[in-house]
Parts: structure tokens; C-alpha cells; sequence
């Protein structure tokens, strides 16, 4: 059901952009001091777009390989602890049962 789902999204993804693609087909040129470039304002946008993504991946790349690392690390230590707790129980003896307070024999019965 989800790959449906799925499989629908991606394709309404892909009609958008080929509209979008379609009503933005104009030519325009880009500068940037001595460089130029032109195509149509459609892929320079879609361009633009994807060049900001994979900045944004890289940008969080390193702070999230130093969260995966630091969760493996307490994943261990975790594991460490629950055999070192299963270890101590093993060892700690029985508690004595508690003494009965046997009051019925000193109660007066009606």
C-alpha cells in the first residue's frame, strides 16, 4: 500500500515539474562578474534548487556523523550496563522472607 502511495507521489512530483518546466521556458542569462551562462529560467531554477539542497546534505553531514557515532557509543555502554546489572542480580542472595505477625492468636474472637 505504501509503495502505492509512493509510486503516486513521485508522479505527481514529476507532472509539476514538467509543468512548471513548460510555463517557464524563457531564456535568460546568468552573470557572475566575468562568467555567463544562459538557459531557460526553468532549469536555472531547478539548478539553483539542487545546488541549495546538496549544500544544505553537506552542511549537516558532519553533525550528523558525530550524533550517529556518540549513539553507537551509548548503544554500547548501554548493553555494558544492562549485562553488569543482570550480573549483579545474579549475585545478590534472596532477601529473607519478612516475620509473620501472627495476631490471631492474642485477638478475641466473638
Amino acid at each position: 500500500m505504501m509503495r502505492i502511495v509512493y509510486l503516486l507521489v513521485v508522479l505527481a512530483v514529476a507532472i509539476l515539474a514538467m509543468i512548471f518546466a513548460l510555463q517557464n521556458s524563457i531564456q535568460i542569462v546568468i552573470s557572475f562578474f566575468s562568467l555567463s551562462a544562459s538557459g531557460s529560467l526553468s532549469l536555472v531554477l531547478i539548478l539553483t534548487l539542487t545546488i541549495g539542497i546538496l549544500l544544505g546534505v553537506l552542511i549537516m553531514a558532519p553533525s550528523a556523523f558525530k550524533r550517529s557515532i556518540q549513539f553507537s557509543g551509548l548503544k554500547r555502554r548501554f548493553s555494558r550496563l544492562e549485562r553488569e546489572h543482570a550480573k549483579l542480580d545474579r549475585k545478590r542472595p534472596e532477601p529473607a522472607p519478612a516475620p509473620k505477625d501472627d495476631d490471631t492468636a492474642t485477638k478475641e474472637t466473638p
